[in-house]
């Protein structure tokens, strides 16, 4: 059978280029998500709770239940129960929005805050230790490379969606 592939392969790719294509991306997504799965791991609360703090941390004055919804990905419905949680166990409160009475804003309460900084903490101790052998330049230039590489991949994928359930071959008629 033979493969279509990208003119950078020429006419047949390498036998190891044909095998892991198909996991390639795969396998960089598993990895990246079990780091970032293992930074929450000192964390006092679960991962999306977490995440929903240090959301409303960077936006004090905006942080809205659809924004955060939308932020992390995740139904409004999820995001509604996550909040009911942290603001029973005193991590955040809701209070009126200052503009328009059928929304809410959320607000971080000391303990909110005091969780969020005792993450932030950990996980920049770790980012310490984890580059305490590269110069400061080397740490920018290396997540400056990653940053651009996703902002590639996720500006293509805008510009050429995949409609779920079809291949990613596109005709001419497509």
């Amino acid at each position: 059978m033979e493969i279509e592939t990208p003119e950078i392969w020429g006419r047949n790719p390498p036998e190891e280029w044909v095998r892991t294509a198909a996991n390639r991306w795969a396998q960089l997504v598993k990895r990246a998500a079990l780091l970032f799965m293992d930074l929450f791991a000192p964390s006092p609360i679960p991962r999306l709770e977490m995440e929903t703090l240090v959301l409303v941390w960077e936006f004090p004055d905006s942080a809205e239940p659809a924004q955060l919804a939308e932020s992390l990905r995740v139904s409004r419905q999820t995001m509604t129960g996550v909040l009911d949680k942290l603001e029973q166990a005193g991590y955040l409160e809701r209070a009126p929005h200052p503009t328009d009475r059928r929304r809410k804003s959320i607000r971080l309460r000391p303990r909110g805050v005091a969780a969020v900084r005792g993450f932030v903490g950990a996980i920049l101790r770790r980012e310490a230790a984890l580059f305490a052998t590269r110069s400061e330049r080397e740490v920018s230039a290396t997540l400056g490379k990653l940053e651009d590489l996703l902002d590639l991949a996720e500006r293509w994928n805008r510009e050429h969606p995949i409609e779920k359930g079809k291949s990613e071959k596109r005709t001419a008629n497509s």
